[in-house]
């Protein structure tokens, strides 16, 4: 059930590591908020079930104000012609009075008990007015009696009736503000609980993102892992995986920069080839002129010849060692100072068969110790090597070649241009350039432009390319300058 989280955190967390899970977290959240929400919910019911059982007290008041009237009405029919029929309707009526009453709840019933002995001494008086005993001398104070009476009942009732209804707006006005202060304070609550909750859920995400950005631009090669380790379970887990799948991409990117740099070396191959071959002929006929005519030499003859043999000899193994130095894998991560004008003389010296086969000339302005920055010299080097070699299978033979190097001394930037005079790039292509496995040769692979531009952008630099058909192109390096204090790192 744990699996997801890593083993070192369940090992010294055990149980607390609940609490750091995101997962728990979003529980957590949507239970507050439940309790919360179901508090206000039970709160407004048992407000509303009040006011509504007064309003249902009130309604049964209204028809029983409405029965009393009709049995006044029944009263007034019989003093006025003396029909029995009618105060026998009217005993009708106050018995169904009475089984309303009956229906309420008990609880409810200590409020009534002053309408239902009104109606018990009225209904006695009709119970009399129905006996048919009485005196012709006793009628007349009897029915003063049965008026007097019907309107004790209807003053009752009514006095019932206004306050039940002053009852009701005093009970709706108590629960209108009680729900004006719950809204008050829940509002308020409700803010900082959601502020709380979304710092305590999204922090640990932002930090992610933050340094997933952080790693995008640039600016760091790995995410660190202590500060979220603590939070959230579920981002920890995502930085290892994230940190782990950077590792992989930096692996291959650096097999594959060694892959272009593999196939560099092969363009320029024949060029060394036969650089090399020239003094091994030298050093091989001097030694042949040498091992015949030893004998006839003076001493100083041979020591000349044996000068031309060590010439030819460290000429060639300056030819070895650029090609050496270029082909070595150095790991992306060291960075040492690196003087820009010097980069480009070795780079042009370890092309300089390939410039002599194709009659290209080149032209330089550089200024030693002018633009100074800090990387990967192997690495800066391939991109030279590929722009270079690219200008000049552009052009083909007898081109002409410019290479100068600028600064900007408020910016803190250095740039190498490299421009060459051949038939310019269509805007169309221009535009994919610099994308993986775009390209317009037959046996080119669309790589080296693409890894060039990843290798200036892990230096914090840009690549800038002018193009115009007919006129050339010019392709711009730029790079920072080394700040002061800044040492030498891996």
């Amino acid at each position: 059930m744990l699996d997801f989280i890593p083993k070192h955190i369940r090992d010294h967390l055990g149980f607390k590591c609940y609490l750091k899970s995101l997962k728990v977290k979003l529980i957590y959240s949507f239970a507050i908020v439940f309790l919360i929400t179901a508090f206000s919910s039970i709160a407004s019911i048992f407000a509303i079930s009040r006011v509504e059982h007064k309003m249902e007290l009130v309604e049964l008041m209204e028809v029983i104000t409405q029965d009393i009237l009709l049995v006044r009405q029944k009263e007034k029919n019989f003093l006025l012609y003396g029909n029995l029929q009618e105060l026998a309707d009217a005993k009708n009526l106050l018995a169904d009075i009475k089984k309303r009453i009956s229906w309420l709840d008990p609880k409810y019933l200590e409020d009534f008990q002053n309408i239902n002995f009104q109606m018990d001494s009225y209904e006695k008086i009709i119970d009399i007015f129905l006996s048919a005993k009485i005196d012709s001398a006793k009628k007349k104070p009897l029915k003063v009696s049965l008026r007097e009476e019907g309107h004790r009942l209807m003053t009752v009732i009514m006095r019932h009736t206004n306050a039940l209804k002053d009852k009701l707006e005093s009970d709706i006005l108590k629960y209108k503000e009680m729900s004006f202060l719950l809204l008050w304070v829940a509002i308020p609550i409700g803010l900082l609980l959601c502020l709380f909750l979304a710092e305590w859920i999204l922090q640990p995400i932002d930090y992610v993102r933050q340094q997933a950005l952080n790693v995008m631009n640039g600016k760091i090669t790995a995410i660190p892992v202590e500060p979220i380790a603590n939070k959230c379970i579920e981002c920890d887990g995502l930085v290892r995986s994230i940190n782990k799948m950077l590792d992989t991409i930096k692996s291959k990117q650096q097999q594959l920069i060694q892959s272009e740099k593999l196939a560099a070396i092969g363009k320029v191959t024949a060029g060394i080839a036969h650089e090399i071959n020239n003094p091994l002929n030298n050093i091989s006929l001097t030694a042949e002129v040498l091992l015949e005519d030893m004998e006839n030499m003076t001493c100083d003859e041979r020591r000349e010849m044996i000068h031309d043999i060590l010439v030819q000899a460290e000429r060639a193994r300056d030819i070895v060692h650029h090609l050496l130095q270029f082909s070595r894998m150095k790991k992306s991560t060291i960075r040492e100072k690196v003087d820009l004008a010097e980069l480009v003389e070795t780079t042009l010296a370890l092309l300089k068969n390939e410039l002599k086969i194709t009659h290209t000339k080149v032209k330089t302005s550089l200024q030693k110790g002018l633009a100074t920055v800090f990387g990967n010299p192997n690495q800066l080097q391939q991109v030279l090597v590929n722009i270079i070699l690219n200008a000049v299978q552009a052009m083909g033979e007898g081109g002409n070649l410019e290479i100068w190097l600028d600064v900007d001394k408020e910016k803190k930037k250095a740039f190498i241009s490299v421009k060459d005079y051949g038939p310019g790039i269509p805007d169309e292509v221009l535009k994919h350039i610099l994308e993986p496995f775009y390209t317009t040769k037959k046996d080119g692979t669309g790589l080296g432009l693409s890894v060039s531009y990843g290798i200036i952008k892990e230096h914090m630099g840009d690549i800038h390319i002018k193009s115009k058909k007919g006129e050339g192109t010019t392709i711009t390096i730029e790079l920072p300058l080394v700040e002061e204090g800044e040492e030498e790192k891996s």
